[in-house]
């Protein structure tokens, strides 16, 4: 008897068991409040973090923490704590589109709502403009200093702001918001060394070329990219450090623990070697070998097809996005190409997708099932844990569609990369393949000028996602000998993840 699948789903539940542990003893040491603002420009699902046991008051100082484009408020959790540390009441709203706030998201539309949500604030008599800083990431950070001259808060802090001016090789069609807005005293502004040069140089002109006074101050971050400095323990108290010398508040020096971190990522880890006991028992085992009527053309000649084929939609995005109707900012881009480009390669292999489009309803089904079983798995372990991913209704509705679109492309694949008879060679040529296919994504932003950078901007995350993913696929494969199965394991697992991070427009 194998006990190797036993073993291995033991030691995922135990590493659920540790993480979630990890988690729960890393926020005792505060409350977190979720609450719905309703304000005259928006409805938002906002988060009240204060220090557990500490006696606030509007008086005693809050920041608003305003999170960065396909972001949402429990990402800010660490620099929230790391503000209620100081005694701080701290106000974390999803913005609209974003989280679990409804839509429809527009640069304009967020920041209109920022600037609502602070007016509603102060009128209830919960903050006191001079007694609140106003802080946010990327365009959170943006918006912050953009909503500041009409607000007048005691000070602001914008890490990694996003540009707003068309300089240092940035476009104007990648910028959300246009000239940078007249920069207030107590304004702090820092970008991260590893962040591309076009944001850091743009953040540093805040201050050289905005009438910037001797209170505000620029910082580079060493060792930080755009991402880690949300989770970096320098980041945090220097915004800690600057909240206190503006508020005239006792500064403890105290940093919150990054346990909760992770708990949340060794939780991941255990789901994903729980997966594979897990797929196995939900996919029924063939012992017949696949056997396809048509021959794959060799891998050169498929790839090459499909660098060709990913360019030319992505010129043909240029004039129409045919899946704009999904309603989602730049996910509609990426969707179509999915479509599109998934439709050309079946029309250059007519017969090998009609021959492979083959398998009994119980095998697409278990594959189907198997797939959403994993995506809530992961999605509700993540919003347990690190971010808001729990999709909403209004995500929900545009499922159907966007799974449409990354099946086309996502069954493309399965077709050209053939039965699973080199495993390890295969799947190099599996994530080769969408790695060409997101160079020519790539290359219409920066190139064509799509201003389609949001997918780009969130490559990291996407390699994570197709490495881990497409292993699950191959299983798939090689346990039904089913491309349409694999596919659709794939398909539901993409266009949720899609579904997670774009926001809704």
């Amino acid at each position: 008897m194998n006990r190797k699948p036993l073993w291995q789903a033991l030691g995922g539940v135990a590493l659920l068991i540790v993480g979630g542990l990890w988690v729960y003893l890393s926020s005792r040491a505060y409350t977190e409040r979720h609450v719905i603002a309703a304000t005259s420009a928006c409805r938002v699902d906002m988060m009240v973090v204060k220090k557990r046991g500490a006696t606030v008051t509007p008086e005693g100082g809050a920041v608003v923490l305003l999170h960065g484009l396909a972001a949402n408020k429990h990402v800010m959790t660490y620099l929230a704590r790391s503000f209620a540390e100081l005694g701080l009441t701290v106000f974390v709203p999803d913005l609209p589109g974003h989280g679990r706030t409804a839509g429809p998201f527009t640069p304009e539309t967020a920041q209109n709502c920022a600037t609502s949500l602070v007016r509603g604030l102060s009128a209830r008599g919960l903050i006191a403009p001079n007694r609140t800083i106003l802080a946010g990431h990327s365009m959170g950070g943006a918006i912050a200093l953009r909503v500041a001259p009409d607000f007048r808060p005691a000070g602001v802090i914008a890490i990694s702001p996003a540009p707003m001016r068309a300089a240092h090789g940035v476009t104007p069609e990648k910028l959300l918001y246009q000239s940078p807005p007249r920069i207030l005293p107590n304004t702090l502004v820092t970008a991260g060394r590893f962040e591309p040069l076009g944001l850091t140089a743009n953040a540093a002109d805040l201050l050289s070329q905005n009438n910037a006074d001797a209170t505000s101050e620029f910082h580079l971050l060493p060792r930080q990219s755009h991402v880690s400095v949300l989770f970096a323990p320098g980041v945090a108290r220097l915004t800690q450090a600057w909240a206190a010398r503006v508020l005239h508040v006792p500064d403890s020096g105290q940093v919150p623990s990054l346990l909760y971190l992770g708990g949340g990522l060794l939780g991941l880890v255990g789901i994903l070697v729980l997966a594979g006991p897990f797929l196995r028992e939900m996919a029924p085992a063939t012992s017949k070998p696949e056997t396809i009527g048509a021959r794959a053309p060799s891998a050169v000649r498929w790839m090459l097809e499909l660098a060709a084929a990913s360019i030319a939609m992505v010129f043909l995005l240029r004039y129409v996005v045919p899946l704009k109707v999904l309603g989602l900012f730049e996910g509609d881009y990426l969707a179509s190409f999915f479509l599109l480009t998934g439709t050309a390669l079946l029309l250059l292999h007519p017969k090998l997708a009609q021959r492979n489009f083959t398998a009994k309803p119980s095998v697409i089904l278990m594959a189907a099932v198997g797939a959403l079983i994993l995506h809530l798995l992961v999605t509700g372990w993540f919003d347990l844990t690190i971010t808001d991913s729990w999709l909403t209704l209004q995500r929900w509705a545009r499922f159907p569609l966007f799974f449409l679109a990354t099946f086309f492309f996502l069954y493309a694949l399965e077709i050209l990369l053939g039965p699973v008879e080199q495993p390890r060679k295969r799947y190099a040529l599996d994530l080769l393949a969408i790695l060409l296919a997101w160079m020519a994504v790539a290359a219409g932003a920066f190139f064509l000028h799509s201003g389609e950078l949001l997918p780009v901007l969130l490559g990291p995350y996407f390699t994570l996602f197709f490495v881990f993913s497409r292993l699950g696929a191959r299983l798939v494969r090689q346990c039904t000998a089913s491309a349409t199965a694999a596919a659709v394991f794939g398909a539901i697992l993409l266009a949720g993840f899609c579904l997670v991070l774009f926001p809704v427009s």
